[in-house]
């Protein structure tokens, strides 16, 4: 026999409304009584009606908020075709959608999209932004209200969000290490790019590269930030090649491709110097087959996307929690042979 509302009500000693309040996600209810009527339910293995969920929402839709960084980022695009990939499949359930895309220098923009969506009535958000104090506390708060969240393609550390889905970012950095360690000669000179230091995604990239070559003989002379933008990504390269020349290698972390080659280009050193970057967007593509890249890590941005939303719709229709806090989407190397 079913479990019901009325009987966890019971147990928990609250109303009907208050239980029916926590199990659709709703406001209004204090963090301490939410966390016990979830406890019960589980204990008593409720099993939500899913039909029910998805004819109530079939009147007034679900609203999933997604917050990611600036559209310019083409990286972000396979993202969204594997968000709106999901959404197409369960159409069925009239799920909303309502993209934020903001500024990633800025975590008060984070905290504003946060806010703003939970005013807006979302049923959860997926996130993508910078690993901020405020943006973990802005997390934590829409969970308490009952809105959760799943970050993905970079994390938000320490907060009460449900689950990350991304790369294994560290494994990433060490896998760069690797193989500029097999190109490079021992005593070589190396400078690493990435987008910003307060994403979590980037730190950790860096953060492994580092380890792994820590011993090696490899000395990384200079860690850059370019924001994912040209102007920044070629400023700050430019200098750096200038102030050492005898650079051997570069890891784009992440960053933007064409700023770096540009960089290179002009620096006289092309072909002098070995590149490895992440992702496999049109510019990697087709400097890889020129030969101007050795090689790319990827990490499957669309199943980034897919399984986000997937993830999210099973724990706002079903309270299906995913089976682990981290879900990793495959991590490969491709070489100019393999395009």
């Amino acid at each position: 026999m079913n479990v019901t509302i009325r009987q966890i009500a019971a147990q928990a000693g609250v109303s009907r409304g208050t239980v029916d309040r926590v199990l659709n996600g709703r406001p209004g209810v204090k963090p301490e009584i939410r966390e016990k009527i979830m406890r019960i339910a589980e204990e008593m293995q409720y099993v939500p009606n899913v039909a029910g969920k998805a004819l109530a929402f079939s009147k007034k839709p679900a609203m999933f908020g997604v917050v990611m960084p600036p559209k310019e980022i083409d990286f972000f695009d396979d993202i969204r075709k594997g968000i709106e990939s999901a959404a197409a499949e369960l159409k069925g359930y009239g799920i909303q959608l309502e993209y934020r895309h903001v500024n990633n220098r800025l975590p008060e923009d984070g905290v504003d999209a946060i806010r703003r969506l939970i005013a807006e009535g979302a049923s959860g958000i997926l996130f993508a932004a910078m690993d901020d104090e405020s943006i973990r506390l802005s997390i934590d708060d829409a969970v308490e209200r009952g809105v959760p969240v799943i970050t993905f393609n970079t994390d938000v550390e320490q907060s009460k969000r449900t689950c990350f889905v991304g790369q294994d970012l560290p494994k990433s950095g060490r896998i760069a290490a690797g193989l500029m360690s097999r190109m490079l000669q021992e005593k070589a000179r190396v400078l690493v790019v990435t987008g910003s230091m307060k994403f979590h995604a980037h730190r950790s990239r860096v953060d492994g590269f580092k380890a792994a070559l820590a011993g090696s003989g490899i000395a990384i002379v200079r860690v850059m930030e370019g924001f994912d933008l040209y102007e920044d990504t070629y400023r700050r390269l430019t200098e750096a090649l200038a102030a050492y020349p005898d650079i051997a290698g570069i890891y784009m972390a992440t960053g933007h491709v064409g700023a770096c080659l540009d960089a290179v280009r002009e620096a006289g050193i092309e072909g002098k110097v070995r590149i490895i970057c992440n992702d496999l967007m049109p510019d990697t593509e087709a400097a890889m087959r020129q030969g101007r890249i050795d090689c790319t890590i990827v990490q499957n941005p669309v199943q980034q996307g897919y399984r986000s939303f997937r993830l999210l719709h099973d724990l706002v229709f079903a309270g299906k929690k995913p089976e682990s806090e981290t879900i990793f989407t495959e991590t490969s190397i491709v070489i100019p042979e393999s395009l």
